[in-house]
């Protein structure tokens, strides 16, 4: 890897504070892009003091009010610390509101969805699935047509992500050199991660342990690649080498950036495929690979119906941190209205009973929500741009929602 630049003052505070909660919470600091020894500069020898790290966080915020910078800068670096601050004084013993402590870490206020559009949406896939029996019986036959052995899933990989990479060009320049890796893993709680290497490189990981289906691949890479997270971070990170924003030197789990990420990630494949763009690719392409014979157009309406259902984990963690309820409870609630198997519920619960992640599930529906939003006010000439200044600036949620509701009100004037 190239010499990396070195942080600016405030990057530094910033850096160090991460660092100081890195060592209280593994895995808070999702990649590291700076210099080695200015890692080793700002890395505490022992787990600072939570009060320390409490102090330090107000202190960071105070730094960001007073420092001379554009506002763009300024409210992003103040969002960024104020989650901070929020998982610093969680470190300290505080008991902070599940749903606070949602809105703290993300910028967004959580709300749980109404049950009956997820009753609307299994009323539409009762419709579209083939078979008899109950949706959420039929949902598991259908999906179980399309399980792919690990082994195929990397032959696949290597058909998908050229297309991907190819049609993501066409719409934003890539950086010289960028490239990703593919890794099979298991024991995880999710089903691929994205490990950001530095020097636009990633390391792509796909959980063995989930049932991989040929039908979402395609998704998939896309959203953890080709134009999802590995595109985002090879682009942003030119915000700290180039620009000079040592922010970005670092990234963030439980910070208003990972909305921003998860959104760009879950409208990733729908930016370079229309809807019969991707049916013909996977009839054309991806099913003669896998000897599969899919029925692309069914599975397109089968997505666009399940897309409806995304909220209900973020539900689930609602009923679980929230209300109190058991996890049995959630695990029933993920299979009523998830149709998930029993497998994936519990395998869900995993992932929204863990520290690190138990608020992170409302980055996904949420963001998709808001970013996707946004792309749509500015019509169908503004999409691509819009996604576009996605990737590659420096935005947060609720400046995200201040454009909306600026531009919702000019309409009606």
């Amino acid at each position: 890897m190239a010499e990396r630049p070195e942080l600016d003052p405030l990057g530094r505070d910033f850096a160090r504070l991460a660092f100081g909660i890195e060592r209280h919470v593994p895995g808070f600091i999702d990649a590291w892009l700076g210099p080695e020894v200015t890692r080793a500069a700002l890395e505490p020898a022992a787990p600072p003091a939570p009060e320390t790290l409490v102090a330090d966080a107000r202190a960071l915020l105070e730094r960001i009010a007073a420092a001379p910078m554009a506002e763009s800068r300024r409210g992003y670096l103040a969002k960024q610390a104020e989650a901070m601050l929020a998982t610093a004084r969680g470190i300290a013993g505080e008991e902070i509101p599940y749903r606070e402590e949602v809105r703290l870490l993300f910028d967004v206020e959580p709300a749980a969805a109404p049950e009956r559009d997820f009753d609307a949406a299994i009323a539409d896939l009762d419709r579209l699935l083939p078979g008899d029996g109950s949706v959420s019986e039929r949902m598991a036959a259908w999906r179980e047509r399309y399980v792919i052995s690990p082994e195929a899933a990397r032959q696949l990989v290597d058909l998908i992500l050229p297309e991907l990479r190819e049609r993501t060009a066409a719409i934003v320049g890539l950086p010289a050199g960028e490239a990703i890796e593919i890794a099979m893993v298991h024991d995880k709680p999710w089903s691929g991660y994205n490990w950001y290497l530095g020097a636009a490189r990633s390391r792509v990981e796909l959980n063995t342990d989930l049932p991989i289906h040929a039908f979402r691949l395609t998704e998939l890479l896309a959203h953890e690649g080709y134009p999802g997270h590995h595109t985002e971070h090879a682009l942003k990170e030119r915000l700290y080498t180039e620009e000079g924003m040592g922010e970005h030197a670092l990234q963030l789990i439980n910070t208003p950036e990972c909305i921003i990420s998860e959104g760009i990630a879950t409208l990733a494949e729908g930016m370079i495929f229309s809807p019969e763009e991707l049916a013909r690719f996977r009839r054309e392409r991806v099913y003669p690979a896998a000897g599969i014979a899919g029925d692309p157009e069914r599975e397109i309406a089968i997505a666009e119906a399940r897309t409806a259902l995304t909220p209900v984990a973020g539900n689930a963690a609602l009923l679980l941190h929230e209300e109190g309820r058991s996890p049995e409870e959630a695990v029933a609630y993920l299979q009523r209205y998830g149709l998930s198997t029993e497998a994936e519920a519990r395998q869900r619960l995993r992932f929204i009973s863990e520290p690190l992640w138990r608020a992170y599930i409302f980055t996904y529906h949420v963001g998709h929500d808001l970013l996707g939003r946004w792309i749509d006010a500015g019509g169908p000439e503004e999409r691509v741009p819009r996604f576009r200044r996605l990737l590659t600036e420096q935005v947060y949620p609720s400046q995200i929602a201040a454009w909306i509701g600026a531009e919702e009100r000019a309409a009606t004037t």
